[in-house]
Parts: C-alpha cells; sequence; structure tokens
C-alpha cells in the first residue's frame, strides 16, 4: 500500500499540491482547519490559489471567507458527486461517441483493406493495352 502511495503521490500530484501540503504541514497539519489566521494565510499563498484554480467557487471570492471554505472542505462527498453528475455525464457521452466513431472509421478501413486484399490476385498484374488506352483518353 505505501508502495502505490508513494507512486501516486509522485506521478500524480501537482507541484502546486504538494506545496500546498508543505505549507499545511507546516502550520500544524489538519489542525490548520480550525485556525483561522493560519486559513486565510494560507488562502493568500500563491501555491493555494495555482491548487484551487479548478473551484471557481472558492476563488471568485477575492475576500476569505473561512465558513464557505470549511463548508467546501467539509463537505458530504454524496452531494458533490450528485452536484457534479451531470457535468460528469455529459461529458461522458461526449467522450464515448468519440471513441466510437473512431471505432467505426478504423473498422471501415480494414474492412477496405481485407475487400482489396480478398480481390487482389494475378489478374491485378495483367496490361490491358485497350484499358490504359481507354483511360488515358478520359483524361485528357
Amino acid at each position: 500500500m505505501e508502495v502505490i502511495a508513494k507512486l501516486i503521490q509522485e506521478k500524480f500530484v501537482t507541484p502546486e499540491q504538494r506545496q500546498l501540503a508543505f505549507l499545511i504541514k507546516q502550520k500544524g497539519g489538519d489542525a490548520v482547519i480550525y485556525d483561522k489566521d493560519a486559513m486565510e494565510e494560507l488562502w493568500n499563498q500563491e501555491a493555494v490559489a495555482s491548487a484551487l484554480v479548478g473551484n471557481e467557487k472558492l476563488r471568485s471570492t477575492k475576500t476569505f471567507n473561512l465558513e464557505e471554505v470549511l463548508c467546501e472542505i467539509r463537505g458530504d462527498p454524496i452531494k458533490a458527486i450528485e452536484k457534479n453528475e451531470k457535468h460528469f455525464n455529459d461529458i461522458l457521452h461526449l467522450q464515448t461517441r468519440q471513441i466510437q466513431e473512431c471505432v467505426d472509421r478504423a473498422m471501415e478501413l480494414q474492412g477496405d483493406r481485407i475487400i482489396s486484399a480478398v480481390n487482389a490476385g494475378q489478374h491485378d498484374r495483367v496490361e490491358d493495352p485497350v484499358r490504359i488506352l481507354v483511360r488515358s483518353r478520359s483524361f485528357a
């Protein structure tokens, strides 16, 4: 488990998130959530702003509001999932449709290649002077 946790921490945690975790650890770890001054100081740090860029609700307010931040931090994960479910489903549907279109296109190309290979044979190498003559006149 420790190896997996370390791998996730190394590969999937952004530098901003690492810096934020370091700052939180310096301020006292999880206890920082209950310290209004420490939370406000962290809020004003650039790393926190960068780490929370995706959360427009929190970053849209220019001033620090501890109650709003605590509500977001302590929020019920089930409610957050339900709130984001429609957006997630829309993106999932779009990606599913794109994947299906790519698979359909690949299947069509492979089908064409198979038909060409089945129809190919010795007769493709035979040069018909009449056909060459007709083809050259139709393009002229």
